[in-house]
């Protein structure tokens, strides 16, 4: 027999684990051996000069690194981020040896990794409610969007029919739709403004009737305190908000007034009218991350539990091409503000931009784009074609959740 060396793919705990009782390792030998084998790069933001050599020093020590700014070195900053390069074991190790300093902020970097380590080896699943219905984040579910605009980007004007609407929302839910979102104003790229009227008067009838229809969670896609308030009193039981809570100041006091309401809080770089005039940034996902843990914070301190907090990197909502593309390429980096992420990459124009083709055109490219997405951590993925996304998802969460 041929002798097959290779080198292993473990990109998750379990592969590790699974490698290593093929070969006959002891139970204790794999608790040990597992963290040898879980690399991790930590980057850690705005650290003192002192604490910046510190925890490289003790990660050389260990058999680590940790990459610092040049003027680090010869004492030329006062601060700076530290990217820490290691293996589970060497950071638990880290923590110890800084455990016995208590100088240049240390305490509070043990703090921040202990964090970081903690939703790094969580295994749990996701949960929210949604009124009287709890949802399990143990796969990957999706969102169905129903736009009833004369004007969304995909689907304005198909839906605007009461009749039309109900038989989208049927279809939906038959196809493997976990939550129906529903929007009565478009917020595609240098949209005008719906006042709450209008707005009221297209998605209140559709809500109204899907509640006595349908077992699916409803969700309503706005960022009006007054069109959520009218939803919710009609039992829509998730706000998606693609302001993160930041365009109504009564936002989120409003759905906090309610039971088990789950808030989807999204970035957005400016407003769906000017969003996509030349939008730049110098670091594409600590921007969002900076601007969803400000919506985070807003939630919370409105009293809306921690755990009905969804995220959604807002794609294509003040994006560059090239920055939609690097947001599904390290989704996985949202973990850190440990809360279920949200991603809906839906016939988008940057596919189309790949793809070279109009908007009726892009569902391959939307697949590809949603399936890398789960892979990356997505739980959550908001679509307009439910049923070729939720066999999609079936296919990737079985791949990702293989025990060998």
């Amino acid at each position: 027999m041929i002798k097959m060396d290779r080198i292993l793919s473990l990109r998750r705990a379990d592969d590790c684990i699974a490698e290593l009782r093929r070969i006959g390792v002891t139970s204790h030998g794999i608790e040990s051996m597992y963290e040898k084998s879980h690399c991790l790069a930590i980057k850690l933001k705005d650290i003192k000069l002192g604490a910046a050599n510190i925890i490289k020093q003790d990660m050389l020590s260990i058999g680590g690194d940790a990459a610092v700014s040049r003027g680090v070195v010869n004492g030329k900053v006062e601060r700076s981020d530290v990217i820490i390069l290691g293996n589970l074991k060497m950071i638990h190790l880290l923590i110890k040896k800084l455990s016995f300093q208590d100088i240049f902020e240390i305490p509070q970097i043990i703090t921040r990794l202990q964090k970081l380590l903690e939703i790094e080896e969580k295994k749990l699943p996701y949960t929210f409610k949604a009124g009287d219905q709890t949802l399990t984040l143990n796969r990957t579910h999706i969102m169905g969007v129903l736009n009833v605009t004369p004007d969304s980007f995909y689907d304005g004007g198909k839906y605007n029919s009461f009749d039309a609407a109900m038989r989208q929302i049927e279809k939906m839910v038959n196809e493997g739709a976990d939550i129906i979102d529903i929007g009565g104003e478009s917020t595609r790229p240098f949209s005008e403004k719906v006042n709450v009227q209008e707005e009221l008067e297209r998605v209140l009838p559709i809500i109204s009737k899907a509640i006595q229809r349908f077992d699916v969670p409803l969700s309503i896609d706005t960022y009006k305190a007054e069109v959520a308030k009218a939803a919710l009193d009609e039992g829509v039981r998730m706000v998606n908000d693609i302001s993160g809570l930041q365009f109504d100041p009564h936002m989120a006091e409003t759905i906090a007034r309610y039971n088990d309401i789950a808030v989807v809080v999204m970035h957005i770089k400016g407003t769906p009218k000017d969003m996509q005039k030349d939008p730049i940034y110098d670091d594409v996902i600590e921007e969002i991350l900076q601007y969803l843990s400000k919506s985070i914070t807003i939630a919370e301190k409105a009293n809306i539990p921690a755990n009905q907090i969804i995220i959604d990197p807002g794609m294509g909502f003040g994006k560059r091409i090239v920055d939609n593309f690097e947001i599904i390429h390290k989704l996985a980096e949202f973990k850190c503000l440990d809360k279920p992420v949200l991603i809906g990459c839906s016939n988008k124009s940057f596919i189309g931009w790949i793809l070279k083709t109009e908007k009726e055109e892009r569902l391959e490219g939307t697949l590809g784009a949603h399936a890398y997405a789960i892979m990356q951590g997505a739980n959550i993925i908001r679509v307009h074609e439910v049923g070729p996304h939720k066999k999609l998802a079936q296919i990737i969460d079985a791949i990702k959740n293989i025990h060998p």
